[in-house]
């Protein structure tokens, strides 16, 4: 705390002095300004704060008093004693209050704005995690999907040679079929042959054999 008053005293000492001397009223709390260079002469200001800047714009011969101008622009004479090179004690000490609430407030605007940066980061990072776990399942997912495809790859493959299978298999049949026609159509003409043969047997054993035969009419005469 001590370091910024110190250093807000330096920014103070140290603001911008106009080219002709610049004095200011003593720890006293109110000096006259008079029209003149004797406390006869008519009060042209009841009385100047300590702590008042003022310009010097000449001196008596005796150098007891100064005629200044205030920042405002009024003009007057007054006793050079109550004047000093620096500012006074109260001036400062309420200059310093100043400049350290300003300070204070500059301080809060930044912890404000540490707070939201923090707030937003802490966002960021959470989304980044959110984000890095979508990738992780959409990576899970894009696996699957090439499992399944090189799956339905296998699977349309497999399902190719087994038309290709039964197709062969359905051509094997239809030979299978044609000859299995072909061999009943043989096994109906042998019988119909085998049938025909035996009835020709028949018919000759019939014709034949009684032939060979003797009559009994002529073995008894």
């Amino acid at each position: 705390m001590k370091s910024v008053v110190f250093f807000v005293l330096l920014i103070t000492v140290s603001n911008d002095i106009y080219s002709q001397e610049i004095r200011y009223i003593r720890d006293i709390l109110f000096i006259p300004l008079r029209s003149g260079q004797t406390t006869q002469h008519r009060i042209v200001h009841k009385g100047l704060v300590s702590g008042t800047r003022l310009t010097i714009i000449e001196k008596s011969e005796d150098g007891n008093y100064s005629h200044v101008r205030t920042d405002n622009g009024k003009e007057g004479w007054l006793q050079t004693q109550y004047l000093s090179d620096e500012q006074s004690g109260r001036s400062l000490y309420e200059q310093s209050l100043i400049s350290i609430a300003k300070l204070e407030e500059s301080n809060d605007a930044l912890t404000q704005e540490v707070q939201t940066n923090r707030t937003e980061k802490d966002a960021a990072l959470k989304q980044l995690a959110t984000l890095s776990e979508e990738s992780t399942k959409m990576d899970i997912e894009l696996q699957q999907i090439k499992n399944i495809s090189a799956n339905a790859i296998r699977l349309n493959s497999d399902n190719q040679q087994l038309m290709e299978d039964n197709q062969k298999l359905k051509n094997n049949l239809d030979v299978l079929s044609s000859d299995n026609k072909r061999l009943q159509d043989d096994d109906s003409n042998d019988a119909f042959l085998n049938g025909a043969f035996a009835v020709l047997i028949g018919v000759m054993i019939t014709l034949i054999v009684p032939r060979l035969w003797p009559s009994k009419n002529t073995e008894w005469a």
